[in-house]
């Protein structure tokens, strides 16, 4: 354990002795509302195919954790009925949504059943051009072929960023490096990055992985529950302000084009795409029906809070593997 990681566990279970987070619920959760972002549930994440980032996700006992906690102090409810609840001035106090991006596969098979045993919904936001098939997102992709050596070099000719992380190799991990390559692209112009990609696949000798990402099956059997609502996540993950208008137009009327083929009904939330947005973007969602829509900045949701920019507090596995740091995590704001 880092010592960074170590003194935020102690000052968590600090915390907790001496009643801060009580003290906290009673104040910012009597009128407000914590809105949880998850994507990746989890058994084992060392023994996955392709290198998981670390802020990518929990354990299935940290979740069944989490969950425990939630359903014990908070009243869950879906996304939607929280939106509705706050367009209409009710009080969400004591509240608390629980959603998760992209649509991976690990969200049926690890999440779902934790959801079902505890009866508590949740809200899924699907990349809709991936589900089904065995495409990987793109930082997944990158982190399968920069785990060969070979194409690791010829990523490092490449990209004079890719070549800045990887001049720092000795002092890394495996996976710090392969973290650090990943947050390097995220910085690339969507061109340079889809062009180095696209190298990389021609060069690659290795099969694919197996499908990651949920099907339309999948989805449905969760709809149909009533525990699991869906939204919108573009139709490829599409980073929005990274493209032109047209384009993430083109984007947002696919994703809901292709919820309204499979699941019927048209999606009324939506999140943003490593949750970057602006005005243009918010007025596309809004020509195109949707009511609300999530963002990754932290904060609660509350009276006043603008729909299209609701809040989210992110969690990941060694941020909140116990309750102290998970109330944490919750309740600061730089935790």
């Amino acid at each position: 354990m880092s010592y960074k990681l170590a003194a935020k566990k102690y000052t968590a279970e600090l915390l907790r002795r001496t009643c801060v987070f009580k003290l906290l619920s009673l104040s910012t959760a009597k009128e407000k509302a914590p809105v949880l972002m998850y994507h990746r549930v989890l058994d084992t994440p060392e023994q996955e195919s392709v290198f998981v980032q670390p802020g990518m996700y929990v354990t299935t006992k940290t979740f069944r954790l989490h969950v425990a906690y939630l359903k014990k102090n908070y009243q869950v409810i879906s996304l939607q009925e929280l939106a509705a609840r706050v367009r209409d001035g009710k009080d969400v106090g004591q509240c608390c949504v629980i959603t998760f991006d992209d649509g991976w596969l690990d969200t049926y098979t690890q999440a779902y059943p934790v959801l079902q045993e505890f009866d508590v919904p949740a809200s899924i936001f699907l990349a809709t051009g991936l589900i089904g098939t065995k495409r990987l997102f793109w930082p997944e992709e990158f982190a399968a072929y920069l785990q060969s050596t070979e194409l690791r070099d010829l990523a490092r000719h490449k990209s004079r960023m890719i070549d800045e992380v990887l001049s720092r190799a000795s002092d890394m991990s495996k996976d710090e490096l392969l973290d650090g390559c990943i947050s390097a692209l995220k910085t690339l112009p969507v061109e340079e990055r889809e062009e180095l990609l696209t190298h990389l696949q021609g060069m690659s000798k290795s099969d694919p992985p197996g499908r990651m990402l949920l099907d339309w099956d999948e989805v449905r059997e969760m709809q149909d529950s009533g525990l699991v609502s869906f939204g919108a996540h573009t139709a490829d993950h599409v980073i929005l302000d990274q493209v032109s208008l047209e384009q993430a137009e083109e984007e947002i009327v696919q994703s809901k084009l292709d919820m309204q083929e499979h699941l019927g009904g048209r999606p009324e939330v939506f999140a943003y795409p490593n949750g970057n947005y602006n005005a243009d973007i918010q007025g596309l969602l809004e020509k195109h029906g949707f009511l609300a829509a999530v963002t990754t900045k932290k904060g609660w949701v509350g009276p006043g809070t603008n729909m299209l920019e609701i809040p989210r507090i992110g969690m990941h596995e060694h941020v909140s593997r116990t309750v102290p740091l998970f109330l944490a995590r919750m309740y600061l704001r730089r935790f």
